[in-house]
C-alpha cells in the first residue's frame, strides 16, 4: 500500500539529518518514492510504500519523533491524481 507521511517539524536539521541516515538502511518491506521538503524544512511530506500505515507511523515516531510530529494515511490510489508509475510490491 502507498502512505503518505506529513511532517511538521520542530528541528529541521536534526529530523532532516536524521532522516537522511535513516533512509540508508530502511526495513526490508519498505520502500520510499520520494522526499518533498519545504523551502524552510519544518514542513514535509514523503511517499512511502508498506504493508501497513501503522508500520511507516511506528517507524517514523521511532526514528524522528523527537523532532517531529508525524502523520501518515494509506493514499486511495484509484482516486488519486498524478501518481508516479511504479509497481507496487506483491503481498
Amino acid at each position: 500500500m502507498l502512505v503518505i507521511a506529513h511532517h511538521s517539524i520542530s528541528d529541521p536539521e536534526s529530523f532532516w539529518g536524521a532522516a537522511e541516515e535513516v533512509t540508508k538502511n530502511l526495513p526490508s518491506n519498505f520502500k520510499l518514492h520520494g522526499v518533498f521538503p519545504a523551502m524552510d524544512g519544518k514542513t514535509g511530506t514523503c511517499l512511502w510504500e508498506a504493508g501497513n500505515v501503522q508500520e511507516v507511523q511506528q517507524f517514523l515516531d521511532k526514528n524522528a519523533g523527537q523532532y517531529a510530529k508525524n502523520f501518515c494515511y494509506e493514499i486511495d490510489v484509484n482516486k488519486s491524481m498524478g501518481l508516479p508509475k511504479f509497481q507496487l510490491a506483491e503481498k
